[in-house]
């Protein structure tokens, strides 16, 4: 959809005339954005895949919203064009995100466990629709992918460190008990003040799923380290924080560079390999103090 077209349905509820600002944010995965009068933003998702996620995202901020968060969040109204589910609009979320900022301070860890608490306790009859994609499939696939993309460019010593990475993660699998998680929440879908640096919101439920609750703190562990993680963890209500945390530790919390660098190799992106893994072993070097 073109921006063309995508105007032309937002004037079926904004007409022209009253638009005095417009953003486009037309590069992303899954969506192009709309921003009007940094008021009202429009969703419209690239594909059927992607259109099918928003209407269970919709269901889900529903029901989340009904749990009355302490962050902001995404208010969602369905746009439908020849009955056929087209995008969402909903209310501009102030602020800027996370990524950049110092880590979270104690009453934004308030806030974020909050949140997690209330996410993950949406029950499963509320969302039959919801699917769990993150299954041990799914990580032995991200490992093939990282043997075929990733391991030419590492030295032998590297290729050892990762495939004990992902051999002890595999072969330890287990079943855990499932929630509804966010399945994106990285610093870059936190919202906060720029002028305080609090957490105010979270964005962007396009990946939400049924999975393994330990997930959602993989975003703040690559980014601040088990300290910032552990401090959210304090706020979080759940009988099983410390095994939670274990499988932060060990393997989501380290994963996320192993996506970029996929990624980056498939789109023939420069990489500095000498300093690709930097972060992984720092993480890993806390890991095993």
């Amino acid at each position: 959809m073109n921006t063309q077209q995508m105007l032309q349905i937002v004037n079926e509820t904004i007409p022209s005339d009253q638009i005095f600002k417009l953003d486009t944010f037309g590069n992303g995965w899954d969506n192009d954005i709309l921003v009007i009068n940094e008021e009202t933003v429009f969703r419209f998702p690239k594909t059927r895949e992607i259109a099918a996620k928003v209407v269970n995202e919709t269901a889900l901020l529903k029901h989340l919203a009904a749990k009355a968060p302490m962050l902001e969040i995404p208010r969602y109204e369905l746009i439908h064009i020849n009955g056929k589910m087209a995008g969402v609009k909903y209310p501009y979320l102030e602020g800027v995100v996370l990524g950049g900022f110092t880590p979270p301070k104690h009453q934004s860890s308030v806030l974020l466990g909050d949140f997690l608490t209330k996410l993950h306790s949406i029950r499963k009859s509320d969302l039959p629709n919801l699917k769990t994609h993150h299954t041990k499939e799914y990580w032995k696939e991200l490992f093939l992918k990282v043997r075929t993309y990733v391991f030419p460019h590492l030295a032998t010593a590297q290729k050892t460190v990762v495939l004990d990475f992902f051999g002890e993660f595999l072969t330890k699998y287990e079943s855990v008990n499932l929630a509804v998680i966010h399945g994106d929440l990285t610093t870059a879908n936190i919202l906060c003040d720029p002028e305080t640096g609090m957490v105010s919101g979270v964005i962007d439920f396009t990946d939400a799923q049924w999975g393994d609750p330990a997930f959602d703190f993989a975003g703040l562990y690559w980014s601040y380290g088990p300290g910032v993680t552990k401090e959210v963890l304090s706020h979080y209500k759940a009988v099983d924080k410390e095994e939670i945390f274990k499988r932060v530790e060990n393997f989501y919390g380290l994963q996320p560079v192993f996506h970029e660098l996929v990624y980056a190799v498939k789109e023939e992106l420069d990489v500095n390999w000498e300093k690709a893994l930097d972060r992984f072993l720092y993480l890993q070097t806390l890991r095993e103090k």
